[in-house]
């Protein structure tokens, strides 16, 4: 039985991110929208198997640490997402990048994570806000501005 269940979940997975190409931007903000983060981060996880720099899939993981406060992994993957963002030369995301908030943000959520550590019970306090539903996805002007770069094509 729990063979069939993995089996039906990767299935979902993997056919959620390749269809996703077409409209990879609609995809996963509507799905953060409707509250499936986990869709969204089995998205994010199906894309890095295939490609440990995809910067989609490394974006949509950070968010996903981010919004349910998994402190140990929050540093690890937004450094990451810097990594490989700061090599992505496509003119709609470097717009976003450089010159928007996006970076900037990242940089403010790790300097405050290093200032002032969240503790236990502020992450039990603050969890419960990663499951309401009809919260934009963070990144989705990255997500966008990559669509439009050709990106998912």
């Amino acid at each position: 039985m729990k063979k069939l269940l993995i089996g039906f979940m990767l299935t979902v997975v993997v056919g959620s991110a390749s269809l996703a190409q077409t409209n990879f931007y609609s995809n996963v903000t509507n799905l953060w929208y409707q509250g499936y983060k986990t869709n969204v981060l089995g998205i994010a996880n199906a894309r890095l198997a295939v490609n440990t720099n995809d910067i989609a899939g490394l974006i949509l993981k950070a968010e996903y640490h981010f919004a349910f406060l998994e402190v140990e992994a929050i540093s690890n993957a937004y450094l990451r997402v810097i990594q490989v963002g700061d090599t992505i030369t496509t003119p709609h995301f470097v717009v976003n990048w450089q010159k928007g908030l996006s970076r900037k943000r990242i940089l403010w959520i790790l300097d405050d994570f290093m200032e002032d550590p969240i503790t236990p019970q502020e992450i039990q306090a603050e969890k419960h806000k990663a499951l309401i539903k009809h919260k934009p996805l963070p990144a989705r002007n990255l997500i966008d501005a990559l669509q439009k770069d050709g990106y998912f094509d």
